[in-house]
């Protein structure tokens, strides 16, 4: 019996430690999840802008073991030459694609790099990605790195005094309206009246406000509190969404605004689109209600690549344009509204001639697709010499100015390749194009702009999300192309017609072509602020100044309200500076001389950008002393003279000179004193 005892117990004991082992072995044998892919850069030795490195890594989230879950990913850059991680983002959490998708603003700057809002230039990093599982085993939890050797690009020349520089002769940039917070987008009033005190166009902010602007350029609230919850996250970074796109009905005077909102009201969760109906009152001065005619729950939009561009085609149709949600399969899934262009009647229905139009299995996201296949088309305007919508996409490497054909697939998968699909231009490197606008007849006859710009497209191109200064290829300016009626580019375009030459923050973002010239948004503020999200950006005007006779005005229109700036004289940065005047009649003979003699020469071009490129610092100076500028006038009054009078300037030098050369002798003989003998 005893025997029988003690060998019972040895069985049970053994027993009990073969459990143990077996429960422990299995706890033991969890797997790390597998290293995340990483898609952005998208290969080793891309070059970045410093200030924008885009961070992303495929949406996919592989673990041997069955019930572990994504947790969370680091994200670290290190420098290479002396290995030191400078920029971190531990354990990013967040819902969808935000654990594999920041920018620079959603990390910390630290060690050699601390304290700094961008990379050095022409530096080689690199950048490391892991993610975490839910085991809880500290020794698996992790995955390994994933990691992409990237390269910032060389530094541009810096900026000076002068924020606009123009590229084109007879065009002068001026502020029309200031007081904005992050303006996104401008719509005009399709018949704006006469008067100071007439609603003359729209503007929503990103964060909620949609403003109203009058002729005088007085900015007031047309409605507020547009979003359920302002976004908290970085700026940039997670904090780039919100109120985005905008267009006024022309028969009703209402106004139409897209934009994400939170399903449970509390920031973090999913944002889904929706586009609301906001009614006018007062003469359009304020809404007194709102109506949301298109709401798309379940359609996770993240910053950036959320809804956007609304606008009216001459069909009297809606259409809105939408990103992927940064997960690309959506752009070639027909029941999904992202990476789509959609056309809708103004009460929110979708528009039974649309290519995939079937109501018998019920109104759904296939109905309202006009177009399909877009990472991002943020920009899009309607083209009235051919009847046809166009739009402006960011790419991840590359971005694509295309013709917006109906039923058509635009072939986004996720690469840079499939950014070159029906493409009419590609940028590389990408410079974030926002806007597009035509400059046609048809649009306030031509926005006073000459006749050889008609049916010319317009581009702002943003850059580097609040990016310090000029930043070369990578954007803020704003471009022009012609195209013919196939919309093919013609040759030699495009053409910059302004571009950033501050030391600020400022860039181009909203376009609109107005009644008297192009306007469009700088949307940060450009010097004196505290964070990008701050109040006191602008909304500024384009104006041809050239050979056309100035109009006049009808009886009761407001004077101009924003006189011509004193470094501009449509580039005649110095002259304008010495004489005052950007309307001075000695500054309209230098520019006619640079027009009809210099332009028209390779070398005379490359002189003129030459100076356009480092004139206007000196100019500043010089605009700053009296001394200076009546020294400048001094010395310019000769050469507008032989310009104004050829026939006349030969003997009227030489005397110039000879008097000069009899005065230096005089002088030298005063200075000598009386001869020794």
């Amino acid at each position: 019996m005893r025997m029988f005892l003690i060998e019972t117990t040895r069985f049970y004991s053994l027993s009990l430690l073969l459990w143990a082992v077996s429960v422990t072995a299995q706890v033991s044998a969890n797997s790390p999840p597998a290293a995340p892919t990483i898609i952005a850069p998208l290969t080793d030795g891309t070059v970045v802008h410093p200030a924008d490195v885009h961070m992303e890594t495929a949406i996919s989230f592989s673990d041997p073991d069955p019930h572990d879950t994504h947790v969370c990913s680091d994200f670290e850059i290190w420098t290479i030459t002396a290995a030191e991680r400078v920029w971190v983002a531990s354990c990013l959490l967040g819902v969808g694609p935000r654990k594999y998708h920041l920018h620079i603003g959603d990390g910390v700057f630290e060690n050699s790099h601390a304290g700094r809002t961008a990379f050095l230039f022409e530096t080689d990093y690199r950048l490391r990605v892991r993610f975490k599982d839910s085991s809880g085993d500290p020794g698996t939890e992790w995955s390994d790195w994933g990691e992409r050797l990237f390269r910032t690009a060389s530094a541009p020349a810096p900026g000076g005094p002068t924020t606009w520089t123009v590229m084109q002769p007879d065009y002068q940039v001026e502020v029309f309206a200031t007081g904005f917070e992050l303006p996104v987008n401008i719509a005009f009033v399709p018949n704006p009246g006469p008067k100071p005190d007439d609603i003359f166009f729209y503007v929503t902010e990103l964060y909620g406000r949609i403003k109203v602007v009058t002729r005088d350029g007085t900015v007031t609230d047309y409605y507020s509190g547009a979003l359920n919850t302002p976004p908290s996250g970085e700026f940039p970074g997670s904090g780039e969404k919100g109120l985005t796109g905008i267009v006024v009905d022309p028969a009703t005077g209402d106004v139409f605004a897209s934009m994400l909102y939170d399903p449970d009201g509390v920031e973090g969760g999913p944002s889904y689109p929706k586009v609301v109906r906001y009614h006018s009152h007062s003469n359009g001065r304020i809404a007194d209600d709102a109506t949301t005619i298109l709401d798309m729950p379940g359609e996770d939009n993240y910053e950036s690549h959320q809804i956007s561009n609304l606008s009216i085609g001459p069909d009297g149709k809606l259409y809105v344009h939408l990103g992927d949600g940064f997960d690309v399969s959506t752009a070639q899934y027909l029941d999904s509204y992202r990476g789509k262009i959609l056309r809708l009647n103004l009460d929110g229905s979708p528009a039974s001639d649309n290519p995939f139009y079937d109501p018998s299995d019920g109104i759904n996201a296939r109905d309202y697709i006009f177009a399909y296949g877009f990472r991002n088309p943020f920009g899009g305007i309607w083209r009235v010499a051919d009847n046809s919508h166009y739009t402006v996409e960011n790419g991840p490497g590359i971005d694509r100015f295309a013709k917006v054909v109906r039923g058509r697939n635009y072939l986004w998968d996720g690469t840079d390749d499939s950014m070159l699909n029906f493409a009419i231009y590609n940028w590389s490197p990408a410079v974030a194009p926002v806007n597009v606008a035509f400059i046609q007849t048809a649009t306030f006859n031509g926005s006073g702009f000459p006749t050889e710009k008609m049916d010319h497209a317009f581009v702002t191109e943003s850059g580097p999300t609040w990016a310090s200064g000029p930043v070369g290829d990578f954007g803020k300016r704003i471009s022009e192309f012609a195209l013919d009626l196939t919309g093919t580019l013609l040759s030699g375009y495009p053409r910059t017609l302004i571009e950033y030459s501050g030391t600020g923050k400022a860039t181009a973002a909203g376009l609109a072509a107005g009644p008297d010239g192009l306007y469009f948004t700088d949307l940060y503020v450009d010097q004196n602020f505290d964070a990008a999200v701050a109040r006191g950006a602008n909304v500024l005007r384009i104006r041809y100044v050239g050979s056309l006779p100035t109009p006049v005005p009808p009886p009761g229109a407001p004077p101009p309200s924003n006189p011509p700036s004193e470094l501009d004289g449509g580039g005649c940065f110095i002259a304008t500076a010495a004489f005052g005047s950007a309307l001075a009649p000695e500054v309209a003979v230098l520019r006619s001389f640079r027009d009809r003699h210099l332009l028209t020469s390779t070398l005379g071009r490359i002189l003129v950008r030459f100076y356009y490129q480092h004139s206007p610092p000196i100019a500043a100076y010089i605009g700053r002393y009296e001394a200076l500028r009546s020294a400048t006038r001094l010395a310019l009054w000769p050469v507008v003279y032989a310009i104004k009078y050829p026939v006349l300037s030969s003997s009227g030098l030489f005397l110039i000179f000879g008097l000069a050369l009899i005065g230096m002798v005089s002088r030298r003989e005063d200075m000598a004193g009386p001869e020794k003998y």
